[in-house]
């Protein structure tokens, strides 16, 4: 049975999200902390949850690797780390943002169980968000091939969007750390730094892809 690109990685990083989450907020959504935290049970529940996501993940993450691994040896591939990249580069300045400047506060309770928890829940916190980030990204890039078939300049427009989406954080984070002052300019910073990214990531891709075209056969773009 054939699983679209990402599932497994999604699944995976999902699934040690729980068994974490479990631990720190005992809920399965960060809008509901603490959900379960009278009850055993409960916690349990989203514990079997995220153990069993993780070991589904794990069972097909082959296919994922392969594709990852074709994706990235073709001509441009590195551009498609960018969701790895975001992500350490999110985690890092939330890191620097809470501990350096004052009155900044992670609003997020599950990151800051995590941060509060220390290095044994960071690292594996860590490992889940870059595997849900670069699941999300072939899930993406899946989407495109699938929407845009018949218009291969548009295949690689989702993941260029998530990427997009994923760097108002880190954006926003920086602004921060550089003027504490910023307040809600921050998010515009964010905005802006994320429209940019999605643009530069579409330019280059799409070059990339003109290039590939017109040396012979249509690689992971098309």
């Amino acid at each position: 049975m054939h699983f679209p690109d990402g599932v497994a990685l999604t699944l995976t990083g999902s699934g040690v999200y729980w068994v974490l989450s479990s631990q720190l907020i005992a809920s399965f959504s960060v809008l509901a902390p603490g959900l379960f935290q009278t009850s055993s049970q409960g916690v349990l529940l989203v514990l079997l949850t995220g153990v069993i996501s993780s070991a589904a993940g794990l069972w097909i993450i082959q296919g994922d690797v392969e594709s990852l691994q074709d994706i990235l040896n073709h001509r441009g591939g590195w551009v498609f780390t960018t969701p790895i990249l975001l992500a350490v580069t999110d985690i890092s300045l939330t890191l620097v943002g809470v501990r350096t400047s004052v009155g900044v506060v992670e609003l997020n309770p599950f990151v800051a169980s995590a941060i509060e928890a220390g290095a044994a829940s960071l690292l594996p916190f860590t490992i889940c968000y870059i595997l849900m980030s670069e699941g999300l990204a072939l899930l993406m890039l899946d989407l495109g091939r699938r929407l845009f078939f018949s218009n291969p300049t548009l295949t690689r427009l989702p993941f260029c969007l998530i990427c997009g989406s994923a760097a108002l954080g880190p954006f926003s984070n920086f602004a921060l750390i550089v003027n504490p002052g910023l307040g809600s300019l921050a998010l515009l910073a964010g905005i802006t730094g994320a429209t940019g990214l999605s643009a530069f990531l579409y330019h280059f891709l799409e070059r990339a892809r003109r290039v590939s075209s017109s040396e012979g056969p249509t690689d992971f773009s098309s």
